[in-house]
């Protein structure tokens, strides 16, 4: 069902006449809490039609010496302030706590200006982290008081924000590399290389006229979706695993 919306949904927002060529920039991303617990990342924006893709970094547990990697992206929205929130993961899922049968999840909430990330949070409130990992600092609280993570207010513990720090990276946006690997490996379904990305919400796509082909990611769910000739709409994984894999 999910991928069937999906699909309407394509062939409905390329039938429309206004499409907006890319405006998708590479940010990174530093944010600092008050107990020095730091979180570096990366994310790609696309002003335009407020959409973020592809969240990703490390939060450093500077106090314990913890490092964790965060590379799921799980939400996003607007914060109803001008700006909007996003969410990422240690692990592909958002429950967080480790009361037994849950897990060790990682977790942060980022927030900045809807029109100009690098001017900030709109809401520094919802700046936040929670880290319930076994060496993390939270640990402890995370197994005898967190059974449960509600993501749509502030993590508890993680509160406090003393820096946060967000500049264009200069890079080429992941999503444009794996675009540009896909057009370099696989002649055969992209034809001609080259061809422009656009943006027609939730997704970020290029169209090959040789082979009347689409590929795309889309910002719901953060997976690469591939449109045969005939129609054929394909969920070819997620987002993130496509970029390690291909090295982007």
């Amino acid at each position: 069902m999910k991928t069937l919306v999906l699909f309407t949904t394509l062939l409905i927002t390329l039938a429309n006449a206004h499409m907006a060529q890319a405006g998708i920039i590479d940010y990174n991303i530093t944010l600092i809490f008050t107990d020095d617990t730091t979180f570096r990342g990366s994310f790609e924006y696309n002003a335009d039609n407020q959409q973020i893709t592809n969240l990703r970094g490390t939060l450093d547990d500077v106090l314990m010496g913890n490092i964790e990697t965060l590379n799921y992206q799980l939400g996003s929205g607007s914060d109803g302030k001008g700006g909007i929130n996003a969410y990422v993961f240690a692990e592909n899922t958002t429950v967080i706590g480790t009361n037994p049968p849950l897990n060790n999840n990682v977790g942060v909430r980022i927030n900045f200006n809807a029109k100009n990330p690098t001017l900030g949070a709109t809401d520094p409130a919802q700046l936040a982290y929670m880290d319930c990992s076994p060496g993390g600092l939270m640990g402890q609280t995370c197994m005898y008081y967190i059974s449960w993570w509600n993501p749509q207010v502030p993590m508890l513990g993680g509160q406090g924000r003393l820096s946060q720090t967000i500049t264009p990276s200069g890079r080429v946006s992941r999503s444009d590399c794996l675009l540009n690997w896909a057009e370099k490996n696989y002649p055969e379904l992209f034809s001609t290389a080259g061809a422009t990305s656009q943006t027609s919400a939730p997704y970020y796509y290029r169209y090959y006229q040789n082979t009347n082909a689409y590929v795309g990611i889309s910002s719901i769910d953060n997976h690469v979706y591939y449109l045969d000739p005939k129609g054929n709409l394909q969920d070819v994984g997620q987002l993130s695993t496509w970029l390690t894999s291909v090295g982007c």
